[in-house]
């Protein structure tokens, strides 16, 4: 009677692994056909929902929606994604920045985010709004370069950041975008600050607007 039991035990355990090594089979094979989306693929999907956002979207700030024929980007490059270092502000004054119709706009000076491009070392201020007060908050972060009148609005542009811990943040100047105001005048825009005036061109991101609007 023992020996059968034990038969019939090793049997059990027999099944049970060749059960587990078929399943662990079956979900390689899943995972291998599953196709992951390179960051550049994501940035693209998010270029074509955003000229799509501005084709048809009542928000949109597209007065003619029949001549829009897309925003004009740079090519997705991971040079302009960038690890940045974090330095709270501990700051709770609200600031004041200018807007283009003269009227000002209030911000907290969140912290600042340091980090290198072409081997420089740079660094911008990341502003949050007074009323967000997530554990986790979205950081403003209105910005010149120095492609600004050239490739890009003279003004400067936006990025809109998460911050997930204390210490780093990742910066990703491909999804840099062009304030409203560059599509219609009847927007009105924060100016970016001086102290976020970057001396090296940032080219990532939109483009200079050229289609009449």
């Amino acid at each position: 009677m023992k020996e059968k039991y034990y038969s019939i035990k090793r049997k059990q355990i027999l099944r049970i692994v060749f059960v587990l090594g078929a399943l662990i089979i079956v979900a390689s094979l899943i995972l291998s056909s599953i196709k992951v989306d390179s960051k550049s693929d994501i940035n693209t999907k998010y270029r074509e929902q955003k000229d799509e956002n501005f084709r048809k979207s009542i928000k949109s700030p597209i007065k003619d929606k029949e001549a829009f024929t897309g925003l004009s980007y740079f090519d997705y490059s991971e040079k302009y994604r960038v690890n940045a270092f974090i330095t709270f502000t501990n700051d709770t004054q609200l600031i004041s920045m200018p807007r283009t119709d003269g009227k000002r706009s209030f911000y907290i000076p969140f912290a600042k985010a340091s980090f290198k491009i072409n081997d420089t070392l740079q660094t911008l201020m990341m502003y949050r709004l007074p009323d967000d007060i997530q554990n986790k908050p979205v950081l403003f972060i209105p910005f010149t370069d120095a492609s600004n009148e050239n490739e890009t609005y003279k003004g400067g542009r936006y990025l809109d950041v998460e911050l997930k811990n204390n210490k780093a943040i990742v910066i990703d100047f491909n999804y840099a975008y062009n304030p409203f105001c560059v599509y219609n005048y009847q927007y009105t825009c924060p100016i970016p600050p001086a102290e976020n005036k970057l001396d090296v061109p940032i080219y990532a991101g939109e483009k200079k607007y050229t289609q009449a609007h």
